[in-house]
């Protein structure tokens, strides 16, 4: 592509004229094109749908608030409490067992088909790739409502 500038009168009677060399910019608009689209994908792949704490205008009333079901992530395993009661399910190997929470999960979601709600509740010492782990499973067992807590001590 070529461009002519012209001199403009007086002394300067020949005009002046140049190439533009486009392609390192269009180079640079492809590059940019294909990371904006590569990204985009990763955006939805990335959301995590978290509840804040306390409870939401649009709870359902016909489910019973007392019947809490909850995921306690400890160093020693999990604890699957539902209502009142607690089931401990200790590490296997020493690895936490992400198996046998799966299927504790589904074992309650027989139980409650209706609900979609569960807490995780972890402390600090946990490593965040554990509690990520146990919010897949939980949403895998059928609670995609989940609301995340940090273990208070003494509670």
């Amino acid at each position: 592509m070529a461009v002519s500038i012209d001199g403009g009168g007086g002394d300067r009677k020949k005009p002046l004229s140049a190439d533009l060399n486009l392609v390192p910019y269009i180079d640079l608009l492809t590059c940019m094109v294909a990371f904006l689209l590569i990204t985009a994908v990763w955006t939805q792949l990335a959301t995590l749908q978290v509840s804040q704490k306390g409870a939401s205008p649009d709870t359902d009333p016909g489910i019973d608030p007392l019947q809490k079901i909850a995921v306690i992530v400890h160093e020693d395993g999990f604890n699957v409490i539902v209502g009142d009661t607690q089931k401990p399910l200790p590490r296997k190997g020493g690895e936490l067992d992400y198996a046998t929470l799966a299927d504790e999960l589904e074992a309650v979601k027989s139980r409650f088909p209706d609900r979609t709600d569960a807490e995780v509740i972890s402390a600090d010492p946990i490593v965040f790739d554990s509690i990520l782990r146990t919010m897949d499973t939980a949403v895998g067992a059928g609670f995609p409502a989940l609301s995340l807590f940090e273990a208070r001590p003494g509670s």
